[in-house]
Formats: structure tokens, sequence, C-alpha cells
């Protein structure tokens, strides 16, 4: 069911996630290049008087002061009649250069936080938010399942290239992406007024004051206690109104300021909630902290990947689901066969003996575990064919059949068998169909054949457990699949040396060396890492599969780890096509 949810709620959001997590990337590279063009004083080096005096020497007619998250100082003036707004030099006052803020990136910023749709835009994007986090978790929990716990978490992984793709690059950015997702759905809870923001906090306008002259902006004992990496924004009094204050915005709290006696007349401390809102803020969009702002724009690429790999994994799962060809209905049905598969690789099986059952004379109902019926009219035997998933845990087409089969009582008349599939590298093999049998046994059920396990969906243990079905049933069958055979690598033979012939004990060492392409198709190999060998242990065994085999010959490894499977051209060498005697 958790990989269900997580399917579905990736392949619905894919599209806006990308579009979300490609205009992430364009906003967090502008924290960094603001940064980089920005001097940035020592703290208490320079303070807000003295950086309004400094701006006063170069900008008389200065209107406001505004200090970016990332450190530049922004200057407001009007000359002439007309506005304008430089960037400035807080050592020296001198403008820098114009500053006009981005076409682009005023648009890239609507397109992530609404979707250019305003309102409506804004409440998808929350959707999508909450969408990730799901995302996130759900994907965390299929991967513990997946490597068999938490302590294999860092394992390397197998599977298909979009498996290993998919869930490597989850386990890469999956902090990063669960923290944008928190810090998302907060902004957008604050965005509809859900949570608090404290942004409505504001100190008391005060009361007119007595036009007494002004002091000059470099004596005003509140702006000479604040430090200019504190300073948010100071907005200076009309020039011809003596009364009027400055409004003084910091980090800490906003106040006006008596232009005479340089007092402050009102201050507002920033309440928790504005606190939390702000922090939040930051570190969604890394203003302020621009290393975390582009460690989340690069954790943001990976989102694509994930989407495409996930959709592909989706479909060759979708793919390789077997179309059960005379499937008898569950109540007409001699024989049941129900499957418990996470990646339908079992299916195949399933199939294999359906086909043969029914080739047999008999009617045969197949279907997944979790459609176990309260009863069975005509059955007179279950097959149940289930692979494990992770550390124990059901199969997805499984997850409820012990809930199941505890409402159901026991025919008297109906036998069962269970055939368990898994990898005897995981500490708990065929762990669910030994918890099924176990159940099955404890309801009462009546067993007709022993449980027989499949390792690495090995077609010889398989088509041994047929002729136990063969014996049962009073009727020859042969049941054979061929599962899709793994990546195999091509390798050219280059040596070998045989030993132990005089004393009968023949052991042949063979050095292979890794085939490169030649022309174009060669370059795009070496660019893209190919032509080398693969990742193998000490104590790995190669799967040897020469052209003219069909199916790779698989050979155990001694320390219970996964065999590599290598093909090498073996044509102009066939005496090195014998796998017995190879060791990686």
């Amino acid at each position: 069911m958790v990989r269900k949810l997580h399917s579905l709620a990736g392949l619905i959001a894919a599209l806006f996630l990308t579009v979300l997590s490609l205009s992430g990337v364009a906003l967090s590279l502008d924290p960094a290049l603001e940064r980089l063009q920005a001097t940035v004083p020592a703290d208490g080096q320079i303070s807000v008087a003295a950086l309004a005096g400094r701006v006063a020497q170069h900008y008389p007619d200065v209107e406001q002061i505004e200090r970016t998250p990332s450190g530049s100082i922004i200057v407001y003036y009007t000359r002439n009649d007309q506005p304008g707004a430089d960037r400035v030099d807080p050592v020296s006052g001198q403008g820098i250069a114009p500053h006009a803020p981005s076409g682009f990136s005023r648009w890239v910023k609507d397109l992530h936080r609404s979707l250019l749709f305003d309102t409506p835009g804004r409440a998808v994007v929350g959707v999508v938010a909450l969408a990730m986090l799901f995302l996130c978790v759900s994907g965390v929990v299929l991967l513990v399942w997946r490597v068999g716990g938490w302590r294999q978490i860092a394992q390397p992984l197998r599977g298909g290239v979009n498996q290993r793709w998919h869930a490597q690059v989850g386990r890469w950015v999956l902090p990063a992406l669960l923290l944008s997702a928190l810090t998302g759905i907060y902004m957008s809870a604050a965005t509809f007024a859900l949570v608090p923001d404290g942004m409505q906090s504001e100190p008391q306008f005060p009361s007119r004051q007595a036009g007494v002259p002004a002091q000059p902006v470099t004596a005003l004992a509140a702006l000479l206690a604040t430090d200019l990496n504190d300073l948010r924004e100071l907005v200076y009094p009309h020039p011809s109104d003596p009364s009027d204050v400055y409004s003084l915005r910091t980090n800490q709290g906003d106040a006006y300021v008596d232009q005479a006696t340089g007092a402050l007349l009102s201050y507002q401390a920033h309440g928790v909630a504005r606190r939390i809102y702000e922090q939040v803020y930051q570190l969604h969009t890394g203003e302020g902290l621009w290393w975390l702002g582009l460690l989340l724009g690069i954790c943001a690429l990976g989102v694509p990947v994930l989407g495409a790999t996930g959709a592909l994994t989706w479909w060759e799962r979708r793919q390789s689901m077997p179309r059960i060809v005379g499937n008898s209905a569950a109540q007409s049905a001699d024989t049941i066969i129900l499957v418990g598969s996470e990646n339908n690789s079992t299916w195949g099986f399933a199939n294999a003996l359906h086909n043969a059952l029914t080739q047999a004379g008999l009617q045969v109902h197949t279907a997944p575990m979790n459609q176990l019926a309260a009863q069975y009219r005509r059955a007179e035997r279950l097959f149940i064919l289930t692979a494990t998933y992770g550390d124990g845990d059901a199969p997805s087409s499984a997850s409820q059949f012990l809930a199941r089969l505890g409402k159901v009582k026991a025919p008297p008349g109906l036998g069962f068998a269970v055939l368990g599939f898994g990898d005897q590298q995981f500490p708990r093999f065929c762990q669910f169909a030994k918890d099924v049998q176990a159940a099955l046994l404890a309801q009462g059920w009546r067993r007709i054949l022993a449980l027989e396990t499949v390792d690495r969906q090995s077609t010889q243990a398989f088509a041994r457990w047929g002729q136990a079905v063969s014996q049962l049933i009073g009727q020859e069958l042969a049941l054979q699949h061929t599962p899709k055979p793994p990546r195999t690598d091509a390798f050219q033979l280059v040596e070998r040396v045989d030993y132990g012939e005089q004393v009968n004990a023949p052991t042949s060492i063979l050095r292979f060396a890794p085939v490169a392409r030649s022309g174009l198709g060669g370059r795009w190999q070496r660019l893209l890492g190919g032509g080398r060998l693969p990742h193998f242990e000490v104590g790995d065994l190669a799967g040897v599969v020469p052209r003219a085999v069909q199916y790779p010959v698989s050979i155990r490894s001694p320390a219970g780890r996964a065999t590599v499977f290598w093909r090498f051209a073996c044509e102009s060498f066939p005496k090195a096509c014998a796998p017995n005697f190879f060791t990686a």
C-alpha cells in the first residue's frame, strides 16, 4: 500500500515538483551571487549612524537605506525629481552600481511561489509541498524495507538501473528535500493565515513631536547603538517636516527614532511567531545563508531525476505484470493460486504454474494474496507463491493477507502449499512465506506440500517444486519460467593459465579485459565511465554468460553475497566457456 501511494503521489505531482525544483535552483543562485558582490564588515565595525553619514556625503537627498539579507546596501533617493536606487559601499558610502532588480528573477520567483496564478497558484504550491513531504517520508520507509533495516541504509543497492538511480539519488538529496518541503508547507500555511507569521505587530506611531531642530544623523544615539549588520531598513523623515521621525527596522525589532534627540520613541521587539517565520523563510530561501541556498539548489536538481526514474520504474513494473490467460472464476475453480509480489517478478512464476495446471485440465483461478476470498466453493488445492519484502515484511500485493486470513474459517476439503521467493543474502530469507504457512496452520488449514523456497528466482528450484506438484495432482507438469536476465558487462578473454592437470585437480585462471567500443560510441562510453570493471568484492563469484547461452550460469558466492553477472566474448576461446572454475 505504501508503494502504491508513493507511486500515485509521485506520478500526479511530478510535473509540479519539477517546475518548483527547477525554479528553486534558479532562485538559489541569487543569494550567492549577491553575497559575492557585497562588502560585509565585521560585527561592531560600522554603526548605522556612521553608514548614514557616509551615504549623506554622496547622496544628500537620500530617503531610505536598506540592507539585504546577503549584506548588500541599497540607497533610495530622489534627484532632479527622479527616483533612483544605487548599491553602495558601506565603508565609503560611494555608489557601486545602479540597483535594478532582475525582471527574470521576479518572474521565476512568482512562478515558484504561485505558478503565476496568484492565490489559487499559492494553494497548489502548498499542496505540492505536502506531496513532497509525503514522498520523502514514504520514500524513506520503502528504502528501509528494501535494504532490510536501518542498519543497511547505506549499503549498495540492487535492482534495475532506474530503481538504483532512484534510490541512490533519493539517499543523497532526501535531507535537503525534506527541509524544503517542511519550510514550504509552513510558509504556505502562513500565507493563508493557518499559522501566525507575526508580521502584523508594529510599533505604535509616536505623537507629533515639537519642531525642535534636527541633529545630524551621525549624532543620533539610537543609530549609533545599532550595528550595520543588524540593520534591515532605515527610512528618513520628510526633510520639510521637523516633527517627522526616522523609521528603523532591525533583526531584533522595529522602532521610531526622534530626529531631534536620537531617542527611541517607540519600539516593538519581534515576537516568537515572527522569529520562527523569519527563520523558516531563511532556511527555505537561503537568503542570509548563501551556502545553504546553493546546497538546496544542488539537491533540487535531483527532483527531475527522481521523477523520471520513478516514472520509468512504475512503467517497467506495470509492463512486467503478466496477463493471465484463461483465468477461471474464483467460485468455479478447483485450483487457486494466490500471489504475493512487490515488483511483479513472482507473477511470472505464478503465470507459468497457472498455464501448466490449465493445460493439465484443471480449472485455475490466479489472483493477488490480498484478494483472498471468504470461501472457495469448489477448490481442492491452494497454492501460495509469495516473495518477502525487505526485512521479512509482506510484499505490496500481500499486505492485507494475514488480516483477511484471520476472518476466514479453514475449509475442510481445501489443502494448501506455500512456495517462497527471496534472496539468501538477507538474514530473514523467505520470512513472510514462513509466516504465511505458520498462520495457515494455526488457523487449522491442511498442508498438502512442505514449504519450499526459491533463491534469487532459480529456475531449477522452481522446476523441482513443480515435480512435487506433479505427484500431488497425479499428472506430469513441466514448470518452466525464465526471468528477465540481469544486466551483463562485455569482457574479452586475454589470458588463460592451467594448473593441476597432472594431479587430476585441474584449475584455470582466466584474465579478462573490458570490451571497449570504437568510434563515437566508444568516446561516449569512456565519457560516461564505461569500459571499466564493475564493482565487486573479494569472495564474490562471477556468472559467466557466453554469447551462445541464452541465460546466465549462476554461481553462488561462498560469502553469501550477490552473484556478479559478467558476459564474456568466448567464441575465439571456446574452452574458456566452462563456468565452473572462474573466481572473481
